[in-house]
């Protein structure tokens, strides 16, 4: 398959028979698969239903409630450890099937993320592994600001959720450059709820609206946040493609919901020293988003936000080297396990748990590896 759109939930995903509509509609149904990941509070049977009638259209879709999950992890025990249940982390379970299954392009989305019926959805994220020439934004504040591509209401700036409170406010210095390369990642954007941490949720409730640009292409240097909702992957990318452990205890706060702001940090860093390159902008997906306690997601976030500014420093100043995804992935967990130990402003809880990341980031590279992916 060319496509695999891979999706975790607890609920009951009926966003999916749209996807399978639109692939139809478009004529991808024989080059895209649908995996779904469930977990321990997910209903079971109704999400086998729906499953069934996503093949009915002619999809090709699978789902993988725990039992299942449990029997393929089976192969590769270490990774196994590793992953919690009652997390989105397990949507790692299926980029590595993904990938074992030959996907060429791996598409997370949330359930919570629904497609527009009148746009090739697939067609938009083709552009992944594709080598052009391009215009591509170079900020000096080392940051883009992904939510200027859009109009919101109220009419306001607002920046998208991982991006450093240390840098907001700072952008908009860029300029524009003539490159050519091969993008890796391709994140579609947000109508309705744009993706925003709690802090500005708190402050406004802030929709999207309509677009003020369809892409925009990311220069080496410079960031911008890169989540797992309607995200494409290029299967090369696999080995730093790795959803990073939340669950981590500091002070009675956990940190959560910054899995994949982390993982998007580290791999934009890898994918510039690669010399590969990351879009944003189409295809614009609809953000129904499930209902949130806000002040829950603010405590979950704290600890999330805290490290998210360390993070963006650490990276700042860290050089790479390897040849390939793997060797730099490993070589920025050595640097990164180096710098938190060295770090002495780090609480000893906070240490203790990016121990414990560092070392799921290298087995996961190591599973890649012993999968052949």
């Amino acid at each position: 398959m060319k496509y695999c759109l891979v999706l975790t939930t607890i609920n009951v995903p009926d966003l999916l028979i749209d996807y399978a509509k639109n692939f139809v509609k478009y004529d991808h149904q024989k080059e895209a698969e649908i995996l779904v990941i469930g977990d321990m509070k997910t209903p079971h049977e109704k999400v086998q239903d729906l499953v069934s009638k996503v093949n009915s259209l002619g999809v090709l879709a699978e789902y993988f409630d725990v039992e299942k999950q449990e029997e393929w992890l089976e192969k590769v025990p270490d990774f196994k450890k590793i992953v919690p249940y009652n997390s989105d982390n397990r949507r790692n379970i299926g980029y590595l099937m993904a990938g074992e299954r030959g996907a060429g392009i791996i598409i997370a989305v949330d359930d919570d993320n629904y497609v527009d019926l009148d746009k090739d959805y697939l067609a938009d994220h083709a552009i992944v592994g594709k080598k052009m020439d391009f215009e591509a934004v170079s900020d000096k504040s080392g940051w883009f600001n992904i939510c200027s591509m859009m109009r919101f209401k109220p009419d306001r700036i607002i920046y998208p959720r991982g991006y450093p409170y240390y840098k907001r406010w700072k952008d908009g210095d860029f300029s524009i450059n003539k490159v050519s390369g091969r993008v890796v990642i391709n994140e579609g954007l947000w109508f309705e709820d744009p993706d925003v941490d709690s802090v500005t949720r708190l402050t406004e409730d802030v929709k999207g609206v309509g677009i003020l640009k369809e892409r925009v292409f990311l220069d080496k240097g410079t960031f911008s946040p890169i989540n797992t909702q309607n995200t494409a992957y290029h299967r090369d990318i696999l080995p730093c493609l790795y959803f990073i452990l939340m669950g981590g205890n500091i002070n009675g706060l956990v940190i959560e919901r910054y899995g994949d702001i982390w993982f998007g940090l580290f791999a934009k860093k890898i994918i510039d020293h690669m010399g590969d390159y990351v879009a944003f902008g189409k295809p614009f997906a609809i953000h129904k988003r499930n209902s949130h306690n806000l002040l829950k997601d603010l405590k979950w976030e704290f600890w999330a936000i805290t490290f998210t500014e360390m993070l963006s420093e650490f990276l700042d100043k860290v050089s790479l080297s390897g040849d390939t995804y793997a060797e730099c992935y490993l070589d920025l967990a050595g640097k990164l396990e180096k710098f938190v130990f060295e770090n002495e402003k780090i609480e000893k809880e906070a240490k203790k748990y990016f121990q414990d990341v560092v070392s799921a980031m290298k087995i996961w590279v190591r599973t890649c590896c012993d999968l052949k992916i």
